[in-house]
């Protein structure tokens, strides 16, 4: 989290924002301007060209700076003119960012033309043409070996001839083909710009190149062919089995639901017990081995704001608050940053409303305006602040009193100008005058802002200043956040109080872009989160605590044996003695997924605690229990069914083919590895966005794919962006692999257990093998009705072993079809087959051992 002032007002941004939501769509009418004078100029510069001699070397050079600088925004500073390369002079070189040349572009002098192949249709502007045909034009052939030669010379891989009018775009060599039998892109003049004006832009402007790779599907020789997938989950009718064997989850439903969700309003000792901050985490993990750290961003450090030292009573943002109470400063609006899930909301409550410094709790009215239920709807919520603000201020009671103590604390100023225009002449005693009157008071309760300016000037007399907190907009898209803000802001300068207003870090970023945010000043605070396992070892001891309290477990525990409810306490006193340490598969593994979202974790662990794969019964008579890490993951990933869907799962499937038109399953996998590559130290640096697109787009075509596994990492949290945005867009520009992330690429994605479960929800291009995987999930599902579990495991390890097989399939194929040359043991699937040859004699090994415990019983989910 973040904790971010403003001083100023926001005079503008709070009218707009506050009149209606016309002012959304103002953020693109530049961008939307800017598109319309781009078209405008190049369909002059068609017009100018078209009265000139296009011999003159002094019109041919003007109209390519001018395609290439203005409308194609190639920045002067990445386009080398003239320069040396042996035995002659390089008219144009543009520039990848680190320098190393992107396409040679040669300009022919005076008189010489390009005598193209007719078009195939009637006012063709762009065409395709191999090169072979091509080279039977002298002038071109000469061209295009003279631009060759450069790029030989510098290992550059795209070239360009043109005078000006025409161009030909091509790719200098290719692997394993002969290069006349590769295809040239040819624009036969220069109103394709202004006729094809959206391909031109994507397909050769400065950020498609050097962004999206825009020229590696431009001149791909060969396109990639159909390939048809096969979904083995929609061949086996029992997929959406549930499991329900846990006996104790009935019973732990309700404490766990409420003692391992968000923490209550009217729940102090639940807060005061259970509460973890920054500080507590770290005095109990120095010298541990932890998988998550929540640090600052890049972005946010950038911006001036400091790490915030939590300690328990609000730290520096306990003293702002403070210092603006004893100051009497008027309309400060606070931001409260933190990342999703991260106790933004759980560390206000504390420090506001559970346990707030002494000063501030005599000096202060706060009144807490939570969201969270109310709908995403504008004028609705903008009803619901100054309505639950009103009542929040409203702590006498005052609106609830009669008429005259309403007049006598509230209303007396309107009361005094009622009396000389409304009321003048009319008696006090008559009916007249009592009706209007109470017309009036009822007027007057129903206009929200003057109430509340009353309320605080009541408190001001009462030497108590307030603090308005505006909570829980982190469920609404950006606009209406945006919304949330002016609203905060609004209300500090009706009130002249301060406001405090939680946002997620990466909702300041788009705020910020689009000139939401323009006046905040330079001063930030961050506080990190919580340690899942601190998190989990106060809640656990509590629960313990409350159900061996025979007074307060009837509170929660309703119809339940005692000897049920000590089974419960039992259970959880098991799992809090697995927190203890750091060495834990699941608190490696709950901390790993959570990726510092403490909201996540607690889901996580509440589907593990209720799972009907956990082994509630065999725990419970060994009286204590060592997790091994399949017992961790089946019961997260699929805790109340037989078979995974990635849909219906908080961990993904890190081996789906995302993008049907040309995908590999091992993309996902691929993009941590480069990141994990990237680490220096112990700590992971960030990577370029732009620099990976072209590593996906260059090597294996795959840039489609290549963003929706970015997309799906972000928002898992296996990537981190240096702005914390938690899903792919323009606006990510360098990501950095996150623990979580390197548990997935070292371990998670090469074991048993996993590789079980994501197979039937893969896709895969074999038919054969689709049929295998349907027919496999078919008869161990039988198996598990007949409470077969030796054989159930036998075909479970077999059906493993056939989608590694495949899977090594995949990948040799890709490594000779994009010419990979990596060594076998760095491959994805032959870590897979060496874990797997490891973990199959003691799956078995575990699997016989159970059945002869268990004669062969009926175990369900097991």
């Amino acid at each position: 989290m973040a904790i971010w002032s403003k001083a100023e007002n926001i005079t503008t941004a709070g009218e707009s924002f506050l009149d209606g939501e016309d002012w959304v769509s103002k953020t693109s009418m530049s961008q939307n301007a800017a598109s319309t004078d781009n078209l405008t100029h190049i369909t002059d510069l068609i017009e100018w060209s078209s009265t000139r001699d296009h011999n003159e070397a002094d019109t041919r050079h003007k109209v390519i700076d001018t395609i290439l600088h203005e409308f194609l925004a190639w920045p002067k500073n990445r386009v080398a003119t003239e320069e040396y390369i042996r035995p002659g002079f390089a008219d144009y070189i543009l520039k990848k960012a680190n320098g190393d040349d992107l396409i040679f572009i040669e300009a022919k002098k005076d008189g010489v033309f390009f005598e193209l192949p007719a078009a195939t249709n009637a006012g063709e502007v762009s065409s395709y043409i191999s090169i072979q045909k091509l080279l039977s034009d002298p002038n071109i052939n000469d061209a295009m070996g003279q631009v060759r030669r450069y790029c030989f010379d510098t290992g550059c891989e795209y070239a360009c001839i043109t005078n000006g009018i025409q161009w030909v775009f091509f790719k200098t060599f290719e692997k394993g083909k002969r290069w006349e039998t590769l295809s040239a892109f040819v624009v036969r003049d220069l109103t394709f710009f202004a006729k094809e004006y959206t391909r031109a832009v994507n397909a050769l402007s400065f950020k498609a190149i050097t962004e999206n790779s825009s020229l590696v599907s431009l001149l791909t020789s060969s396109p990639p062919k159909d390939r048809q997938l096969y979904f083995p989950k929609d061949d086996i009718p029992a997929y959406s089995h549930t499991i329900t064997a846990n006996r104790l989850a009935a019973t732990l439903r309700p404490i766990i639901n409420h003692y391992f969700g968000i923490i209550g309003d009217d729940d102090t000792e639940f807060m005061e017990r259970c509460y973890v901050s920054q500080r507590d985490s770290q005095a109990s993990y120095d010298g541990m081995r932890t998988l998550i750290h929540d640090s600052l961003s890049p972005y946010f450090q950038s911006y001036g704001v400091q790490q915030l030292d939590e300690t328990g009573k609000g730290g520096q943002l306990g003293g702002r608050l403070t210092k603006n109470i004893k100051k009497g400063r008027k309309g400060e609006v606070l931001v409260l940053f933190g990342g999703k899930g991260s106790g933004k909301s759980t560390f206000i409550k504390r420090l506001l409303h559970h346990n707030p410094p002494r000063w501030l709790k005599d000096h202060s009215v706060v009144a807490i305006v939570d969201l969270l239920k109310i709908p995403e709807n504008i004028e609705g919520i903008r009803v619901a602040i100054w309505d639950i603000l009103v009542r929040s201020l409203d702590v006498d009671r005052i609106l609830e009193s009669d008429r005259s103590a309403l007049i006598g604390k509230l209303f007396s100023d309107r009361f005094l100008t009622a009396s000389k225009q409304e009321l003048s002449g009319l008696p006090k005693t008559s009916e007249a005058y009592n009706l209007r009157l109470n017309n009036l008071i009822s007027q007057w309760k129903a206009d929200k802002t003057y109430c509340a300016r009353q309320l605080v000037d009541y408190w001001k007399d009462r030497a108590k200043g307030i603090i308005v907190v505006v909570d829980n907009t982190d469920q609404y898209a950006g606009p209406t956040q945006d919304f949330c803000f002016a609203s905060a802001q609004q209300i500090a300068d009706e009130l002249g109080c301060v406001t405090l207003i939680s946002m997620r870090e990466e909702r300041f970023y788009n705020s910020k872009i689009h000139g939401v945010l323009d006046a905040f000043q330079n001063a930030g605070f961050h506080i990190s989160s919580p340690k899942p396992a601190e998190v989990f070892k106060k809640r656990l001891a509590y629960t313990v605590g409350l159900l061996e309290n025979e007074a307060r477990r009837s509170d929660f525990v309703h119809g339940a044996d005692k000897a049920t409810v000590d089974d419960c306490g039992k259970y959880l006193n098991i799992l809090c003695r697995e927190f203890m340490g750091s060495t834990s598969p699941l608190n490696s593994f709950l901390t790993a997924c959570a990726h510092g979202d403490i909201r996540l974790s607690l889901d996580l662990f509440r589907s593990f605690l209720l799972s009907g794969y956990t082994n509630v019964e065999e725990m419970l008579a060994a009286g204590t229990w060592n997790f091994l890490i399949h017992q961790v993951i089946k019961p997260v990933m699929i805790p109340t069914r037989y078979f995974y869907d990635e849909g219906l799962s908080d961990i993904p499937n890190i081996y789906q083919i995302r993008y049907a038109r040309h995908g590999s399953h091992f993309t996902g996998l691929r993009i941590l590895r480069k990141l994990s590559k990237n680490i220096d130290g112990s700590a992971p640096s960030y990577m370029s966005v732009a620099e990976l697109k072209s590593y996906f787009a260059e090597t294996f075509n795959m840039l489609d794919d290549f963003v929706k596994n970015t997309d799906m990492l972000l928002k898992h949290g296996f990537v981190e962006s240096n702005n914390r945005v938690d899903a792919y867009s323009d606006d990510v520009d360098s990501i950095k692999i996150t623990n979580y992330g390197l548990y997935m690429y070292e371990e998670l994605a090469y074991d048993f257990t996993y590789l079980d479960l994501i197979c039937t929800d893969s896709a895969v291009f074999n038919e054969t093998v689709n049929n295998y995987l349907a027919e496999a999930a078919r008869r161990e599902y039988g198996l598990f009705l007949k409470g077969d579990r030796l054989d159930r495991v036998k075909v479970r390890l077999e059906r493993v072993g056939e989608y590694i097989n495949y899977l090594r399939s995949e990948e040799d194929r890709e490594r000779s079809l994009y010419s990979l040359g990596m060594p076998e043991a760095e491959m994805f699937a032959h870590k897979s087959q060496q874990t797997f040859k490891v973990a199959k004699p003691r799956v078995l090994a575990s699997a016989k051992r159970q059945s002869d415990i268990r004669g062969r019983r009926p175990r369900a989910g097991r």
